[in-house]
């Protein structure tokens, strides 16, 4: 019988030595975990309620690249001007800039098509971008490491190829309707594959950093029950994910000056988990890989053969041009009430000719 160690790694033999009060397991990152949480949930409501106001503090949040700059305060112990620092500063530009203002300016304004269709495909861009970056980072030969870079390679391309299929079919990346803007530059299984990629990515700079994909995913659903409309949920990640990582690297950036959590212990040093050592993890990067696969095949299909299922979607909100969400709400809802009335007034003739037969 295989001991403790062999059944998955869960070290039941070695438990009493490990971690397990909370004053040993405690680390200022629980209380960044949780400040993090709290900053999205403003966010979410704001970008909805305040869009614009909420769109001047993402721009706001760049001050602290020029106060560290000004005064060689390091940030998250980075000195001003090292690679890290200017990594930093350009996700910045590229994520809170480019992309969480324009939606956001999406949500405050009527914008016109155009703004929309080149603002949005910039956007996506951007999204396709920060998979490809991933890719120059060094593997210190850690297999996963390969592995998961070919689900993002994958992910990169079926982008692209789903993206020229929206734009083949005539439409764009982006719709706004009644103020909310919806995005179709990507599938449920594309967000499925990505994120775990993601995870599979982020985790290796640190556990916490996976926090991300919760909360973009938390976000599209509250859109989703805010909107009412019932919409499917990869709608909502084009204006999700903008909003969510704009706020999670401004608000990282501005903590990154505090020196109560810059100068801790990173959990990676402190508590060290060896996510990257661990079977099951590749097995995880493996499943992910072929899916990974299987989502460029159904994009390739979307570009050749048209797209499908998907151009309901853009169909369904193609429905809420014009009105108030209240408004269309009744509407698709008084439709339906009509549809229902005519199905039975269907079914009362169908008897009655039953009986006169």
């Amino acid at each position: 019988m295989p001991d403790a160690v062999g059944q998955g790694g869960l070290l039941t033999d070695l438990a009493p030595d490990r971690a397990a009060s909370f004053w040993t397991l405690w680390h200022p990152y629980l209380l960044l975990f949780s400040l993090h949480c709290i900053v999205a949930g403003i966010f979410t409501v704001t970008s909805l309620k305040a869009p614009l106001p909420t769109a001047v503090v993402i721009l706001l949040s760049g001050i602290t690249f020029i106060i560290s700059a000004a005064t060689g305060l390091t940030m998250w112990a980075e000195e001003p001007y090292t690679f890290l620092w200017w990594g930093v500063f350009i996700k910045w530009l590229i994520v809170d800039l480019a992309a969480t203002v324009p939606v956001l300016l999406y949500r405050a304004f009527n914008p016109s098509k155009r703004f929309v269709s080149i603002s949005g495909t910039a956007i996506y861009v951007i999204l396709g971008s920060n998979v490809v970056w991933t890719m120059f980072y060094d593997s210190q030969d850690m297999f996963i490491v390969y592995v998961n870079r070919v689900s993002g390679t994958m992910l990169t391309i079926s982008l692209i190829v789903h993206c020229s299929a929206v734009y083949k079919a005539g439409f764009d990346l982006f719709e706004v309707r009644n103020g909310f803007p919806y995005g179709f530059g990507t599938s449920f299984p594309w967000l499925v594959c990505y994120t775990i990629w993601n995870i599979l990515f982020a985790i290796r700079i640190g556990v916490g950093t996976t926090l991300q994909d919760a909360l973009f995913w938390c976000m599209m659903f509250f859109y989703q029950w805010w909107d009412g409309h019932h919409l499917p949920i990869e709608l909502y990640f084009g204006f999700a994910r903008p909003v969510q990582l704009g706020a999670y690297i401004a608000f990282a950036e501005v903590m990154g000056l505090v020196p109560y959590f810059k100068e801790a212990e990173t959990l990676k040093n402190e508590q060290p988990l060896a996510v990257y050592g661990n079977s099951f993890t590749l097995f995880i990067a493996f499943l992910n890989m072929l899916w990974s696969f299987v989502v460029v095949a159904w994009a390739f299909k979307r570009f050749f053969f048209g797209l499908g299922h998907f151009q309901e979607k853009f169909e369904e909100v193609h429905k809420l041009s014009q009105g108030s969400s209240e408004e269309m709400i009744e509407a698709l809802a008084d439709s339906e009430f009509e549809d229902d009335d005519e199905e039975d007034v269907g079914a009362d003739s169908e008897k009655q000719g039953c009986i006169l037969s």
